[in-house]
């Protein structure tokens, strides 16, 4: 994983990524170096200006970078979104 950069995302993402946190939502996670991931949203957490998601994915918890997430996509049926590009800031229904 590269190191932790400070820069933010876009607030709206950060929201749909609480939501997520918020109800447990089962997430696919595309990172900027071309891996994929996916588990259960936790929470979220910042550490020395940098915010990290925390999952859950039957082996145990895992964190990610915001910075390094380039999509995300819900597989928990849901009303607030179906995909989120991270590093542009758009959200889809």
């Amino acid at each position: 994983m590269k190191t932790p950069t400070n820069k933010s995302i876009a607030c709206a993402v950060h929201d749909y990524i609480e939501v997520a946190c918020l109800y447990g939502y089962r997430l696919e996670l595309w990172l900027l170096n071309g891996s994929q991931r996916s588990g259960v949203a936790l929470t979220t957490r910042t550490q020395a200006g940098s915010e990290w998601l925390v999952l859950e994915d039957g082996s145990g918890n895992f964190e990610l970078e915001l910075n390094q997430i380039a999509r995300i996509r819900a597989l928990t049926d849901n009303q607030y979104f179906t995909e989120l590009d991270v590093q542009q800031g758009h959200c889809g229904l």
